[in-house]
């Protein structure tokens, strides 16, 4: 694909996206999919939950404005890379909310998402996927017909047709504060260096 009709298809990914009113809970809110996403020439594709009230639904900007953001920010810098370099999308690309906060996307909600994940990947065509957490996780698997669990394959690179797909933990301040320490996360994010380091 060239770089023009590879430009093209994305803007009209994201316009879709834009217009998009499938689920009738988030019909109301903004699909988080645009340049701001990163570069779709990126080598690895950040594949998260879904934007958070405080974070992307509010900046436009997956994992900005929000201690997941800085967190997130902090993992790359510790392995080179800029947001320039990557690109950062979501299973559900707008905004669950309950009773004004944040909530666990549906089942529902990552499958209807899911056509526009598939074509994200169709045109950036990764070497890397990295999934932050249990839900950027089972977005990939629905998609993919795979049954991964992030226990079994924490930070285990997983040869896949298209890609190779390494499943981390989210940087939530949940998650660095309870189940997985910013540190041990740094190790973590070592993994996609290696991987990009590898001849293609």
């Amino acid at each position: 694909m060239s770089a023009s009709a590879k430009r093209r298809r994305f803007l009209s990914l994201s316009g879709r996206a834009a217009e998009c009113i499938q689920c009738p809970k988030l019909a109301c809110q903004q699909a988080i999919l645009s340049d701001r996403n990163g570069s779709i020439d990126s080598e690895v594709v950040f594949v998260a939950e879904a934007p958070g009230r405080f974070g992307a639904a509010r900046t436009g900007v997956p994992f900005s404005g929000d201690q997941s953001g800085k967190n997130f920010e902090t993992l790359l810098a510790h392995i080179g890379l800029t947001r320039g370099d990557v690109f950062i999308t979501n299973a559900v690309l707008c905004n669950p909310l309950e009773n004004g906060n944040n909530r666990r996307p549906t089942t529902q909600e990552i499958d209807t998402c899911a056509a526009f994940l598939k074509e994200t990947l169709e045109v950036i065509r990764p070497r890397v996927v990295v999934t932050l957490g249990t839900v950027g996780l089972e977005a990939i698997n629905r998609l993919m017909g795979t049954r991964f669990k992030l226990a079994d394959i924490l930070a285990r690179p997983q040869d896949m047709d298209a890609f190779t797909l390494l499943a981390l933990y989210h940087p939530s301040p949940r998650v660095v504060n309870w189940r997985r320490p910013l540190s041990l996360q740094k190790r973590d994010f070592g993994q996609i260096r290696r991987l990009l380091a590898k001849p293609a």
